[in-house]
């Protein structure tokens, strides 16, 4: 019965309490983001609030089923095996959580080459994954037990794979596009450029590694082990999120300096075009538009412009149609 239970309860236990210091960390990164980007769109805005209260169900629910299994029903081991509807309920936060992330970042990866193909084709794996996980939640409130999920290994697996197969494609476009901008001569776009590929690559290694212990385990063994990264991979896309937004500040330091440049690129067009932002310590903003690696001061419209605030607040690299 301990070593039953050391698989069970105990994996549950510990991704429950390192969970609730997940959403911890969470929520002091949502409370910086909206206090430092208050001009981001409304729609960014209220994504990030709904991820923060998406993330405080999944938490409740994880931590219900626990105090019910190991308080309310102490020395019930049938409840181990039978837990209550809460944990089942946690599948549909974390795959509430992981459709609007994945779509988060895909949305980005769109934005970034101007093609929609790679984000029709994240969107679509990503809703299989959720259909998969919702068939998931459904046998475990119908049967009332989780060895159900183990008869239905195939669509678990299924639905952990559909996941980690987004994460990859969505990390692989964004270093290929981002590489493609690396190329250029100045010394600036290629350590603005190194940084966003490694936080693409950041945004995604920690979630993929989830996935993958998931599927080991789960389709390796007969216990509950698994769930403990289950219940951390909800916890690790919304930090994700939050640190890629949160991490436009290193960008908006840049302000404090002289004559330093922003890059904000489109590939929409034939040849990669550039505009070019100087942010001067008078407060006063220079752009220019040209094809890489041109830097040439003309005017200041284009920051004014609805598709520049759009893109450059959203998504901390702007995209500019070429003028």
């Amino acid at each position: 019965m301990s070593s039953e239970l050391n698989g069970s309860l105990g994996a549950t236990e510990i991704g429950s309490v390192l969970g609730a210091f997940l959403f911890g960390a969470m929520t002091l990164q949502s409370y910086n983001y909206f206090r430092d980007f208050p001009r981001d769109s409304s729609l960014l805005r209220s994504t990030v609030a709904v991820v923060w209260l998406l993330e405080l169900g999944h938490t409740m629910c994880s931590w219900h089923a626990l105090y019910s299994q190991t308080v309310t029903f102490y020395g019930q081991p049938e409840y181990v095996s039978s837990p209550p509807s809460s944990e089942a309920l946690t599948i549909l936060f974390a795959s509430l959580l992981y459709t609007t992330v994945q779509t988060f970042f895909a949305n980005r990866a769109r934005i970034l080459s101007g093609q929609w193909y790679i984000m029709a084709v994240a969107c679509t794996l990503s809703a299989l994954r959720f259909i998969a996980n919702m068939g998931s939640m459904g046998l475990l409130l119908h049967y009332g037990r989780v060895s159900i999920l183990l008869e239905w290994r195939w669509l678990v697996s299924a639905a952990l794979s559909l996941g980690l197969t987004v994460d990859i494609l969505i990390t692989l476009a964004m270093c290929y596009f981002l590489q493609k901008m690396r190329s250029t001569e100045s010394t600036r776009v290629r350590t603005t450029v190194e940084t966003l590929i490694i936080w693409s690559i950041e945004s995604t290694v920690l979630t993929s590694a989830t996935s993958i212990m998931q599927i080991i385990l789960f389709t390796t063994r007969t216990d509950l082990v698994w769930t403990l990264f289950f219940i951390l991979q909800a916890k690790l896309f919304s930090n994700s999120m939050l640190a890629s937004l949160n991490g436009r500040r290193r960008f908006l330091a840049w302000e404090q300096e002289p004559s330093q440049v922003l890059h904000f690129v489109s590939f929409r067009a034939p040849k990669a075009d550039m505009i070019a932002v100087s942010f001067s310590r008078d407060g006063k903003k220079s752009c220019a538009n040209g094809s890489l690696p041109a830097e040439v001061s003309i005017c200041s419209k284009c920051s004014r412009r609805s598709d520049w605030s759009s893109a450059s607040s959203s998504q901390g690299i702007g995209v500019q149609e070429p003028m």
